[in-house]
C-alpha cells in the first residue's frame, strides 16, 4: 500500500515580471551538484537579496512564490530556487533530510555573497519555513541575516501522524516503511520512507526557534483554513520567537497553499518589507520606550535618549550594543523644572553641550547645575546669526527635502565648532551628557546622526530617530513668531511650522550629500577632524558593547 500526498505540482500563471530573470545554477560544496535557480533583479543599489524556499514537493515556481518575488521587486532583488532532487535540481530529495536543506540554503547564500549581495531575508513556506527558521536558529552565519518570513511553519511535528493516516501508520508499524506517491513538478515520484526517516522526522527539534538571535526580525503568516498545518502551530512558535521583533499575521479563510490568496499573501509580505512597513515595525517598538523619556525632564521639551539600539557586525561573529543613557538629546535647556533637574542629577549626566548662537542664548538664557556643567558649543558663527543669514538660512528650509539637506551641509564647513568637544568629553570622561539646540532637530539631530554613523547605525534607522521630534510637538508659539518675522513675513503660519517639524526624507537627503562630498564617516573624521582610526576606535569603545555571539539566549 503506497500514501498518495494530494499535492499539485504544475506551475501557476507567473505574473508579469519586475525586472529581469536569470536562471543559475548553484553548486552544492562537497557534493559537487547543481541547484537550479531564478534570480529576479532590479539592479537596487543597496544589493538586498531574498531568498525564497519551498515547501515539500514543491520547486521555485511553485504556488504564489512568483507573486512574492514581483511585490518585493521595487525593494530588494530575489532568489527563489529547487532544494536538492526537487523541480530542476540535482539530486535526491529526502523525508526527513534537514541537513541537506541547511546545506543547500548555505551554497545558496555563500554564492549571492560572493557576488556582492546583503543576505536581507529568507523567506519560505511549509517545510521551506521550518528550514529557513531552523536556519536562523542554529547558523553561525555572518552577518546576522536580518529578516526571516515563515509561511504555514510546521511546530508539532507529530501531527504529521494526523496527515498520513491511520493505514499509513499502521503499515509504517508493520513493515518499517511506506510508500510516499506524488507528482511534483509534473512528474510522478515515489518517495520510500523508512521508520528511521519518519522518527528523525518526529524528532526535529521546531523549539529550537527561542535560538534565533533577538535581533532578528521574524514574520509569522498562517492561513485560519489550513488542514495541513494547523493554526495553532503558528501560535506556539510566536510563544517561542516572543520578543519585540516577531510579527504575526493570520490570513481568513486561507488553507495551506493560499488559493485564491496569493495577492494578499504577496501584499502582507511585500508591505512588511517596505520602507513605510519596516518604519512602522521599529515605530511600534521604541514608541513605548520614548514616551517614557520625551516628558521625563519638567520644563525640558523633545528629550531622549539616543540608543539601544543593536549592531549586527558584516565582517565577524559580533553584535554591537549602542548603550542608551550616555547620549541624550532634547530641546532648549534653559529653564527645567526643580523636578527636571532631580531628573537630571538621577539621570548622572554630568555635562551639556549647548548649540546655539550667543543671540539665542541671551534671548532665551541657559542652564548649569550644581552637578552639571554647560559646554557653549555653537554650531554657526556669531556673524551667521545677522538677520540677513538667519534669513537666508531658513528659507533654505522652506525648500523642503532639498532646501533642509542644503541647511544641514552647511553646518559640516564649522564641524570643528562642535562636534570635537563632544568626542573629547566621551573618550575622556566617560559621562552621561546632553546635546541641545533650540528645538532639538536640526543641530542637534545633524550632531546625533554623526554620533550613530560613527558606532555604524544603520542609516535608515537614524532617519526614523530623527522623525521622531514630530511627535513631541516641541513647537513654541515664541519660536513660529520669531522665525515669521526673520524671513520677512513671506511665509504662512503653516509653512513655518512645517520648518520647525521633521521628516525622515530630510535627513535621507542630506546623509545623501554627506557621503556624496565626504565619502565614509570615518573619511570624514579623518580628514576633516585629523582624527586616527585609534581616535576613532576610542569613541566607539565607550558607546558600544560588543558582544561576541549573536543569540537570543544572552
Amino acid at each position: 500500500m503506497a500514501a498518495k500526498a494530494n499535492t499539485n505540482g504544475q506551475a501557476t500563471p507567473t505574473p508579469v515580471t519586475i525586472g529581469s530573470l536569470t536562471d543559475i545554477k548553484v553548486v552544492v560544496p562537497g557534493i559537487n551538484i547543481n541547484l537550479a535557480g531564478v534570480l529576479q533583479s532590479t539592479n537596487h543599489s543597496s544589493r538586498r537579496l531574498a531568498i525564497i524556499c519551498h515547501g515539500v514537493l514543491g520547486h521555485k515556481n511553485y504556488l504564489f512564490q512568483p507573486n512574492i518575488a514581483n511585490t518585493l521587486a521595487p525593494h530588494m532583488d530575489t532568489f527563489r530556487f529547487d532544494f536538492r532532487g526537487n523541480g530542476d535540481s540535482e539530486g535526491h530529495m529526502g523525508y526527513s533530510n534537514w541537513d541537506d536543506d541547511k546545506a543547500d540554503l548555505d551554497a545558496v547564500i555563500s554564492h549571492f555573497e560572493g557576488q556582492g549581495y546583503y543576505i536581507y531575508a529568507l523567506i519560505g513556506h511549509s517545510r521551506g519555513a521550518i528550514s529557513c527558521l531552523n536556519y536562523a536558529a542554529t547558523t553561525e552565519h555572518v552577518p546576522m541575516i536580518p529578516y526571516i518570513v515563515s509561511i504555514s511553519s510546521r511546530f508539532d511535528m507529530s501531527d504529521v501522524k494526523r496527515k498520513h493516516g491511520p493505514e499509513v501508520m499502521e503499515l509504517l508499524e508493520k513493515q518499517g516503511h511506506f510508500d510516499w506517491q506524488a507528482r511534483t513538478g509534473g512528474k510522478d515520484i515515489t518517495l520510500r520512507v523508512t521508520q528511521q526517516h519518519f522518527d528523525d522526522f518526529l524528532n526535529f527539534d521546531t523549539a529550537a526557534v527561542a535560538h534565533i538571535p533577538s535581533m532578528t526580525n521574524v514574520l509569522l503568516i498562517h492561513g485560519s483554513d489550513d488542514d495541513v498545518v494547523p493554526v495553532k502551530d503558528i501560535t506556539s512558535l510566536q510563544s517561542h520567537l516572543s520578543h519585540a521583533r516577531t510579527a504575526m499575521r493570520i490570513i481568513t479563510n486561507a488553507d495551506h497553499n493560499y488559493r485564491k490568496h496569493y495577492n494578499e499573501l504577496s501584499q502582507i509580505v511585500g508591505d512588511y518589507f517596505s520602507a513605510e512597513g519596516r518604519k512602522a515595525d521599529w515605530t511600534r517598538r521604541i514608541l513605548p520606550n520614548w514616551k517614557t523619556w520625551v516628558h521625563a525632564v519638567g520644563g525640558v521639551l523633545n528629550f531622549r535618549t539616543v540608543g539601544d539600539i543593536w549592531i549586527p557586525s558584516k565582517t565577524d561573529g559580533t553584535v554591537s550594543y549602542l548603550r542608551p543613557g550616555i547620549i541624550y538629546r532634547c530641546a532648549d535647556i534653559s529653564k527645567p523644572t526643580p523636578e527636571g533637574i532631580k531628573v537630571l542629577e538621577a539621570l548622572n549626566i554630568t555635562d551639556v553641550f549647548d548649540l546655539r548662537s550667543n543671540s539665542e542664548t541671551e534671548r532665551r538664557g541657559t542652564f548649569e547645575g550644581d552637578y552639571i556643567k554647560r559646554h557653549h558649543t555653537p554650531v554657526f558663527a556669531e556673524v551667521d546669526y545677522s538677520p540677513a543669514q538667519i534669513a537666508l538660512r531658513f528659507k533654505m528650509y522652506l525648500g523642503g527635502t532639498e532646501g533642509f539637506a542644503q541647511a544641514y551641509m552647511s553646518m559640516m564647513p564649522n564641524i570643528r565648532n562642535f562636534l570635537p568637544p563632544i568626542l573629547e568629553h566621551i573618550v575622556k570622561k566617560k559621562t552621561p551628557f546632553i546635546v541641545h539646540c533650540t528645538a532639538g532637530k536640526d543641530r542637534t539631530g545633524v550632531t546625533c546622526a554623526l554620533l550613530q554613523m560613527i558606532c555604524g547605525v544603520d542609516e535608515e534607522q537614524i532617519a526614523w530617530e530623527y522623525e521622531l521630534t514630530r511627535r513631541c510637538m516641541a513647537i513654541k508659539e515664541e519660536d513660529v513668531n520669531f522665525l515669521k518675522a526673520a524671513i520677512g513675513g513671506e511665509s504662512s503660519d503653516a509653512q513655518v511650522r512645517g520648518v520647525l517639524s521633521t521628516n525622515e526624507e530630510y535627513m535621507n537627503r542630506f546623509l545623501e550629500e554627506f557621503h556624496a562630498k565626504y565619502g565614509t564617516i570615518t573619511d570624514f573624521l579623518v580628514n576633516e577632524l585629523d582624527m586616527t582610526l585609534e581616535d576613532i576606535q576610542a569613541v566607539r569603545d565607550v558607546l558600544l558593547v560588543k558582544i561576541p555571539v549573536p543569540r537570543a539566549a544572552m
